[in-house]
């Protein structure tokens, strides 16, 4: 490829990841007001890749989840180094046994799509209780786990940046 054609798609893909960053946080501030809708924060790390001094991979990780039926819309924005990356997906309820008490955790089970060179199709196990939502994910390039705390307005008062 010539220079010129390299420097335009380096531009596209920036123009691209800049609108998906606006599009993300404009959800996840709209999501503040929604009584049906929770926000979440944590972070992602990977159980099969590490850096350089052993530590796993990963990166900050927050999800807007919303009730849709029997079913939770799971819409996920991933940071991992510079990158961002925002997806979503549906989280199926598990059917469970009996449980003791109405705080038990929820299971929830989803599927999502990634290009075969990024793993092909993603699992994820997830878990609700309370404000924690912890979830394991696997597919052919990666497994790992989602740890992530509801956000509450007390703790929304500092801008994303200042969280890290």
């Amino acid at each position: 490829m010539t220079r010129p054609t390299l420097t335009a798609l380096a531009l596209v893909a920036v123009l691209c990841l800049m609108n998906g960053c606006s599009s993300f946080d404009a959800r996840w501030n709209a999501a503040r007001t929604d009584s049906k809708v929770t926000r979440w924060d944590g972070h992602w790390k990977s159980d099969k890749h590490h850096k350089s001094d052993g530590s796993p991979m990963g990166g900050r990780l927050r999800c807007i989840l919303e009730p849709t039926d029997a079913r939770m819309s799971a819409n996920f924005r991933a940071n991992w180094l510079i990158f961002a990356s925002d997806y979503t997906m549906m989280l199926d309820p598990v059917r469970p046994g009996p449980t003791k008490s109405r705080a038990a955790a929820r299971a929830y089970h989803g599927t999502h799509e990634l290009p075969a060179m990024f793993g092909g199709t993603y699992q994820y196990d997830a878990q609700i209780a309370a404000d924690h939502f912890t979830a394991r994910y696997t597919s052919s390039y990666d497994h790992g786990i989602f740890t992530l705390q509801r956000v509450r307005l007390s703790t929304d008062c500092f801008p994303p940046h200042a969280r890290d």
